[in-house]
């Protein structure tokens, strides 16, 4: 009788060399999809090396720099930039440090991030305020770290908390009261962050609260709620950008005056945004398990108890990933007020070409503008997995 011959086991590589031959080069069809693939991107990187050392024209970024960051804002009032900065740079630390842990690729990326502002926008007394902006943010955040397995960290959580709730109001104060220039020549970057920052934090409030009215038991809270979220949900952003602009003047009541066009944006992003954060919290509220809500019925928790602090947390950490996308999707939507003649970072960039020595270097100035908001997306993504991990979604 013939014995089977025993399958020889499969040999294991280690090192560099042996994860490519694993990987890469395992067969004769994946070796030559790797090289056609490595060929592509090799030549991807090779142009676009070329052109940032070689072929661009980076002049037209340097000389436009405070055009880009600030659009019009006068010179004067730029002092107003700085202290929301510093406290931003101060909480974030702080927060990273109590809740969370830098990894490598996360200090170089930072590293990044500040040799970048360093190289364009750092000049005279900036130079010194990013400086200043990096050594509060890393002090901040090896207090943190320092303070996690003590027995202050519960306040100092409080004192994050805190600050974070502080942030926008202080920024709000600076930015737009006590003699502070009209919203209106507020442009570049900095609008496209205001834009995001008050539409973001305004909306998140107001989405969870449609949706626990598109969820409640009371009829009329319920169909308010739900043509509230219809009726935005089916017009495009830019339609209602164009109603911020010509038709939200008409509706609003009259001792408010006459709002400034920013202010009538904010409040069409925090409107639109709300209707899909709805939805994606709605989502959340129904994936938590009925029986934790009748049980939580039988011993005697009232609805408020039980929505608060059973349902609604559950259903938050089940949709982080959606909510944070959204909220991506937000940021990158604020290029669109260039539509109505608002000066953020991509009108500004649309108008450098105007200058008579910058015509035809349409290429750099774009792509610097792309790479601004590539930063900000990719940080807001990358907070939020660190997000997940800490909370320990899509794990059991």
């Amino acid at each position: 009788m013939a014995i089977a011959a025993r399958p020889r086991p499969r040999q294991i590589r280690s090192g560099p060399v042996g994860w490519l031959k694993e990987n890469l080069f395992d067969g004769w069809g994946n070796s030559v999809l790797s090289v056609l693939v490595g060929s592509l991107l090799l030549f991807i990187v090779y142009v676009a090396v070329r052109f940032l050392v070689v072929d661009g024209e980076w002049d037209v970024i340097a000389s436009n720099r405070r055009l880009l960051f600030l659009g019009r804002y006068p010179a004067d009032a730029i002092w107003r930039v700085w202290p929301p900065s510093l406290w931003l740079a101060f909480a974030g630390g702080l927060s990273y440090g109590i809740w969370s842990r830098l990894s490598i690729r996360e200090l170089v990326f930072l590293g990044l991030i500040v040799a970048f502002l360093l190289a364009f926008i750092a000049r005279g007394e900036a130079t010194f305020l990013v400086l200043l902006a990096t050594v509060i943010g890393g002090a901040s955040y090896v207090v943190g770290r320092r303070l996690r397995d003590t027995d202050r960290a519960s306040r100092a959580g409080q004192v994050a908390i805190v600050a974070w709730a502080a942030f926008l109001p202080l920024g709000w104060l600076l930015l737009f009261s006590f003699g502070a220039p009209s919203s209106s020549q507020i442009g570049g970057f900095l609008l496209n962050v205001v834009l995001a920052a008050v539409a973001l934090t305004a909306s998140l409030p107001v989405g969870i609260a449609l949706a626990l009215g598109r969820a409640s038991r009371f009829q009329t809270l319920r169909y308010g709620c739900v043509s509230i979220i219809e009726f935005v949900r089916a017009g495009p952003l830019l339609v209602w950008i164009f109603m911020a602009q010509f038709v939200l003047p008409d509706f609003l009541p009259g001792f408010l005056g006459d709002v400034d066009l920013i202010i009538r944006v904010i409040i069409v992003l925090t409107i639109f945004t709300s209707a899909y954060i709805a939805e994606i919290v709605r989502g959340g509220l129904q994936s938590v398990p009925k029986g934790q809500v009748e049980a939580a019925e039988a011993v005697g928790l009232g609805t408020f108890t039980i929505t608060f602090w059973i349902v609604l947390p559950q259903a938050l950490r089940a949709v982080i990933p959606a909510m944070v996308s959204q909220l991506i999707s937000l940021w990158k939507d604020t290029s669109l007020v260039a539509i109505i003649g608002a000066f953020d970072l991509l009108r500004v960039s649309q108008a450098t070409q105007s200058q008579p020595e910058f015509r035809g270097t349409p290429h750099e100035v774009l792509l610097f503008a792309a790479l601004m908001f590539w930063i900000v997306a990719f940080t807001m993504s990358r907070l939020s997995r660190r997000l997940e991990g800490t909370l320990g979604v899509g794990t059991r």
